[in-house]
Parts: structure tokens; C-alpha cells; sequence
């Protein structure tokens, strides 16, 4: 994810930048960067869009967090525990109830259960922006937590 000179967010790649493939097979674990791959694609199933929203919620989890997911895993570690464990980074205590249930449906192992990107915006279009973006509990209960989502104060 990058920003262009005027700040508008451009997300430029999950992995690997395509064009809708033809032939999903050629997406594979092999592809892709290690943290971010779906379950699926780690094991080297066929590829979709389902794949792209769990990425996008490790890629939203990095931002609200400022951390890496899976720092302190090797590579193998990491996608073993993935894959067989239903490893996913810890969600952050400063993460409201709906926010963390958005992030918790994305995170299903069963792309089948994880919602389309389009059933996402909406979620996330539906969160009370009236309280720190419908993100942000109570920032003394949770004094580590750095967030972009965080309203800047007096503004």
C-alpha cells in the first residue's frame, strides 16, 4: 500500500500484482508474500478473491497495530501454525467488539465463510464513526496500541 503525492491510499499488490489469472492454479503458495498468503493458497489451493480479503486484513491488522504479523516465526513456523493451528495475530485489546468481528470473519479459515470484499466495505461503512471510528474503545485501557485510526484530538 502506498500513498500518492496528494494521500490518496493506492493498493498497489497482495504478493504478487495480476491481472484477474486465467488459470487460478497458477497462484500458489509459492507466490505471495509469508504472513500475508490465505490458508488456502500456503497449502497450494487455487487462488481467488476470498484470498485477497484475508489479505487485506492482515495488511489493515499491520496498520492499526504497527507491527509485522508474525515477527518472532521463521517463515515454516508461521505457515505451519497458520495452516494447522488457525494461527492469526493476536487482535488488539484497543479494537472495538465490531471491528473485531469483521476481522475475525475475514481471518475464517474457510474461504467459503469469509465475506467478499464488497459485503466488507459495507461492514466497514457501517461501523459508529460518532466514538474514535467505531476502532478505538477506550485508549486508557490500552495505552500501547498505535492505530491509524485513532481521531486526531482537537480536530
Amino acid at each position: 500500500m502506498l500513498f500518492d503525492t496528494k494521500g490518496n491510499l493506492k493498493i498497489i499488490d497482495f504478493g504478487v500484482a495480476r491481472v484477474e489469472a486465467e488459470n487460478p492454479k497458477d497462484m500458489t503458495g509459492t507466490t505471495g508474500t509469508p504472513g500475508y498468503m490465505a490458508p488456502e493458497v500456503i497449502q497450494g489451493y487455487p487462488y481467488n478473491r476470498k484470498c485477497d480479503v484475508y489479505s487485506f486484513w492482515i495488511c489493515l491488522w499491520e496498520m492499526y497495530c504497527c507491527d509485522m504479523p508474525y515477527a518472532g516465526l521463521s517463515f515454516t513456523e508461521a505457515t505451519s501454525a497458520i495452516v494447522h493451528q488457525g494461527l492469526r495475530p493476536d487482535i488488539p485489546r484497543c479494537c472495538s467488539t465490531p471491528m473485531a468481528n469483521i476481522m475475525r470473519r475475514c481471518w475464517d479459515a474457510s474461504p467459503d465463510k469469509r465475506p467478499h470484499m464488497e459485503e466488507v466495505v459495507r461492514l466497514l461503512e457501517g461501523l459508529d464513526t460518532s466514538k474514535g471510528g467505531g476502532m478505538i474503545t477506550d485508549e486508557a485501557q490500552s495505552p500501547g496500541c498505535l492505530c491509524f485510526f485513532r481521531p486526531r484530538r482537537g480536530r
